[in-house]
């Protein structure tokens, strides 16, 4: 396992790099401190704003989906470590791009504007639902139906309904 993370640890400098690259904006490493917000550069706040948004929607999906936002593969310890795996998956495709290209506009209010273009592309991309669907096929869940279920009023090891008498 923490082969696995160091290999894509490195796969992240490099993406962070190559989007940098992209979109031309002065990249110096992932630096920044929560109690002093202000203190790291925009790019830094961008890519912390654009996180945070993306934590949103696949806490959401985790959630309703059923899952343990705790219990996570890559990501351990933490009551939202499902939910930074789940995340991670899409943090190339969507969260550096977007972050880097609202910085690359302007430096200016970088948050509000990544959070607005963020809410934008996400609905765009019917995001949540895409989540939800493909955590399902990556755990390689069966499609759920009546006949998975089976008749639960049959089995005697289930609790009992609500209102029904004991006598």
């Amino acid at each position: 396992l923490n082969t696995l993370r160091g290999m894509e640890g490195a796969r992240m400098r490099d993406a962070y790099a190559s989007v940098a690259e992209q979109y031309g904006v002065r990249w110096t490493g992932r630096r920044y401190t929560r109690k002093d917000w202000y203190q790291a550069d925009p790019i830094n706040r961008a890519l912390s704003s654009a996180s945070a948004c993306m934590y949103g929607v696949c806490h959401a999906a985790v959630v309703s989906s059923g899952y343990s936002p705790a219990l996570g593969f890559m990501h351990t310890g933490k009551m939202l470590s499902f939910v930074y795996d789940v995340a991670d998956l899409y943090k190339t495709e969507i969260t550096l791009p977007l972050a880097f290209r609202i910085t690359a506009e302007s430096p200016k209010d970088v948050e509000a504007r990544v959070r607005h273009a963020a809410r934008d592309e996400y609905r765009e991309r019917r995001l949540l639902q895409r989540i939800v669907e493909e955590v399902d096929a990556l755990l390689d869940l069966p499609e759920e139906s009546d006949a998975a279920v089976g008749d639960v009023d049959s089995d005697p090891a289930l609790p009992a309904a609500l209102w029904e008498e004991l006598w």
